[in-house]
């Protein structure tokens, strides 16, 4: 999970291991010294196999991320170098970067685990990762965002459009 400072919003991973049955652990920030408390309830399990961060989000109707059965999700890019790529996504948490990431952007501004997108049925948590640039949904930075289909975020200089279609 990524937590924030609430002195100077710096941000920071915290594993969950840390809990170790406690209800909350005390973080200190790196960048301010400033001390704050995470609580355990902010923390939730995931599959062995999800790539850091290890946060996820929960749709309104208490599900984990997932993709559709009866539905093709993809990102489309309309701007930047890669514009006319389609990725098909094929699992339920795709990481957006520079390096290292499920979906790779060669751009300066995109930082190397940039955003994380997670699947819910015909929509999607849209996570930036603490990027240094930010991810921007409408021209805004976000932290969080719910995208549905044909909702358009940036990352550097990259527009990727959200699409869910029906299959066959």
């Amino acid at each position: 999970m990524i937590v924030q400072c609430p002195q100077c919003e710096n941000k920071y991973r915290l594993d969950e291991k840390q809990f170790a049955g406690r209800t909350e652990v005390m973080v200190r920030c790196k960048q301010c010294g400033a001390g704050f408390s995470v609580q355990a309830s902010e923390a939730l399990s995931l599959e062995p196999d999800t790539p850091l961060p290890r946060e996820t989000t929960i749709n309104e109707k208490g599900l984990p991320p997932h993709l559709p059965a009866d539905k093709n999700v993809s990102l489309a890019v309309t701007k930047g170098a890669l514009k006319g790529q389609v990725f098909p996504l094929t699992k339920p948490r795709v990481i957006v970067g520079r390096a290292g990431a499920d979906i790779v952007v060669a751009d300066a501004e995109v930082s190397r685990k940039h955003c994380l997108l997670e699947i819910h049925g015909a929509t999607a948590t849209l996570l930036d990762l603490g990027s240094t640039n930010g991810t921007f949904v409408d021209g805004e930075p976000i932290e969080s965002c719910e995208l549905e289909h044909l909702r358009e975020f940036r990352v550097g200089s990259t527009v990727f459009i959200f699409t869910v279609t029906n299959k066959g």
